[in-house]
């Protein structure tokens, strides 16, 4: 998981109650920030992975 992606999964769950916002945190170590060259690495195998899943359908 990068960290984005732990971002999005955060910010997605916010609620807000009674004026105040609430989460529930993933329970694993925030991921550190990728380099521009790595980001694109995984996120290139990971698009390549999802379109070779949506062949099979």
């Amino acid at each position: 998981m990068t960290y984005g992606e732990y971002y999005y999964l955060v910010k997605s769950d916010m609620k807000l109650k009674d004026g105040v916002w609430i989460t529930n945190k993933p329970n694993i170590t925030i991921p550190l920030r990728m380099s521009k060259k790595d980001a694109v690495a995984y996120y290139s195998a990971k698009f390549s992975r999802y379109w070779a899943s949506m062949e099979n359908k």
